[in-house]
């Protein structure tokens, strides 16, 4: 009994055992090929990639500098035209006719002993925008005499009347300014001292043809890029106008203060583009404005489009001589092409091309190097800089280093 009982434990500790030995397997397994070659004492290898290692071409000695150049700012356009839409632009003035001022009853006298003129006061707030300015009234009656109306001071009217007669009169718009004063009074009976010469009127209006021009233009702001304006080759403007021939003047569309267009447009038919001066557009905020002398205008599929000419990316040359190319061949030199950004914050991406092979970059850091030893020739080398962004490069350095 107790034997068997021995060889029962015996059996559990070796399944335990084996549980653990195969556990212990499994971590060695799954551990990194580097971590598993250092627990076991194992030696390792590895294969630095020189051209992707910029750390060890820091470490390396310049032997001589084949290129040193200042590229700047290199642009980016990941298109070659940009379209800029506008709202629909509608454009009116309405005109309509104004009681400017009225007043009930008007009474002047003039005699040897007694004298009394009166005045009506009233205002034209928008002189350039009021026409045919009328004074009417109705002559309640008149004793005798002429009856004299003067504006600001001037003389418009002197004339005989008659009861019940109502004669409209043209207020010069010469006379005018935005508070104005009309007189009335009547003439002296002269010699006929004993008599006075009186005038009543009634319904005394001022009336005119007020325009507004509260909706009489449209102001909008598009927006340039840095790289579009470093860019541009054209701008043009399209539009289509909405309109009635005969019943609309001039439309008038400037860009930031720059007249641009100026007349009648065909009603109802798209525009034929208006190419725009490349002076007259600026980088950031740009304002254009639609206006019109008098009737009503809808201008619709309003685009400004901006192309832009084909980005033309530097390329720089550098010589190899014969002998310095026979010690890259046999690995006693290397060639480093070493680029300096301007900022640690912005990703700087794209390629190098060095005689038509293409080398990547993509960092953060101030700088970039790049082993092309696999990639030049003997003789004349041309090193190309093609951003996938945006980029400033302060200075780029081929050289040869050991």
């Amino acid at each position: 009994m107790k034997a068997a009982t021995k060889r029962g434990q015996a059996a559990s500790a070796a399944v335990l055992v084996a549980i653990i030995a195969i556990v212990l397997i499994g971590f060695v397994i799954l551990l990194p090929p580097a971590d598993r070659a250092e627990l076991l004492g194992e030696g390792t290898t590895s294969k630095t990639n020189t051209s992707s290692d910029t750390t060890d071409l820091e470490d390396l000695v310049i032997e001589k500098t084949l290129l040193e150049v200042t590229p700047g700012r290199i642009d980016y356009l990941a298109q070659d035209k940009f379209e800029h839409p506008l709202p629909v632009v509608t454009i009116y003035t309405q005109t309509e006719s104004r009681v400017l001022a009225e007043k009930n009853r008007v009474y002047a006298k003039e005699g040897v002993f007694s004298e009394e003129v009166s005045t009506f006061p009233f205002a034209v707030p928008d002189v350039e925008n009021t026409k045919n300015i009328i004074l009417s009234f109705v002559i309640e009656e008149i004793t005798g005499g002429r009856l004299v109306i003067s504006l600001n001071g001037e003389e418009i009217y002197n004339a005989v009347v008659e009861a019940g007669s109502a004669s409209p009169i043209i207020l010069s718009k010469n006379y005018m300014s935005q508070d104005n004063t009309l007189t009335f009074s009547v003439t002296s009976p002269g010699i006929a001292f004993w008599k006075t010469n009186e005038v009543s009127l009634k319904n005394v209006q001022v009336v005119a043809d007020v325009t507004s021009i509260e909706s009489q233009s449209s102001r909008h702001v598009f927006l340039l890029s840095e790289t579009e304006k470093n860019n541009l080759e054209r701008v043009t403007l399209k539009f289509q106008p909405e309109c009635v021939y005969d019943a609309v003047g001039k439309l008038t569309i400037a860009i930031n203060g720059h007249e641009v267009y100026n007349g009648i447009p065909d009603c109802d038919i798209a525009m034929i583009p208006l190419e725009i001066s490349l002076e007259n557009v600026y980088q950031g905020e740009n304002k254009i404005t639609f206006s019109t002398e008098h009737g009503m205008y809808i201008l619709s599929h309003i685009t400004l489009d901006s192309n832009l000419k084909e980005v033309d990316f530097p390329t720089y040359y550098f010589e190899l001589s014969h002998e310095e190319y026979t010690q890259v061949q046999d690995k006693e030199m290397r060639v480093r092409v070493r680029l300096d950004f301007v900022d640690v914050v912005t990703r700087k991406t794209g390629d190098v091309i060095v005689n038509g092979h293409i080398e990547q970059f993509d960092t953060k850091d101030v700088f970039y190097a790049i082993d092309i030893s696999d990639d030049v020739e003997q003789g004349n080398n041309a090193v190309k800089i093609k951003p996938k962004k945006t980029v400033e490069v302060r200075k780029l350095d081929v050289d040869l280093v050991k």
